[in-house]
């Protein structure tokens, strides 16, 4: 029986696995080797060192996060339906969450750093355009908003509470409509 070619992809795909069900903590070199069924070999001709391979990782985690983001936006209330989508996000993908938000974040040192990493613009000017709002309102209301949710979302998350999802989407609501009426 000819050898299984290892590729990047299958490495990649069984970390990336490995951190979403188990915790990025056991992205460690022997554990994906062992679950390709493969010495480390294969592993480092395709990443030079162990952080090369979590770097990539890290990349799709973001990757899957902004598709688990995007297909749940609805048109009509899109800051508030991103917001539910994150709470979803750290309850349903816990090990993502803690691996993208619950960490130091090298380079964010501002909300401004935050609203530049996790901001949608053409969200915001099209918010803007709909409440009639400046854009610079409608990006103060996206940044609380973004610092409201990740309370939640971390509260989830680190099982702190065990929150419905009808009672995170109410109080995410109150929250927006309070945000939206303090920039008018």
């Amino acid at each position: 029986m000819p050898k299984q070619r290892i590729t990047k992809e299958m490495i990649l795909d069984v970390a990336f696995r490995l951190a979403r069900e188990s915790g990025y903590e056991q992205v460690v070199l022997k554990n994906v080797a062992v679950e390709i069924g493969c010495s480390v070999q294969p592993i480092y001709s395709y990443f030079s060192n162990m952080e090369a391979l979590k770097e990539a990782v890290v990349g799709a985690a973001m990757r899957f996060y902004n598709e688990f983001i995007y297909s749940r936006v609805e048109k009509d209330c899109v800051l508030e339906s991103m917001a539910r989508a994150n709470v979803a996000f750290a309850k349903y993908e816990t090990n993502l969450f803690k691996l993208l938000f619950l960490q130091k974040l090298n380079g964010l040192n501002s909300f401004n750093d935050i609203y530049e990493w996790m901001g949608d613009k053409q969200a915001t000017r099209q918010l803007a355009e709909k409440l009639a709002l400046p854009e610079e309102n409608v990006r103060e209301v996206y940044i609380m908003l973004i610092v409201f949710t990740h309370g939640v979302a971390t509260m989830i998350a680190t099982g702190g509470a065990n929150i419905s999802d009808e009672e995170s989407a109410a109080i995410l609501e109150k929250a927006y409509t309070a945000f939206v009426k303090a920039q008018k």
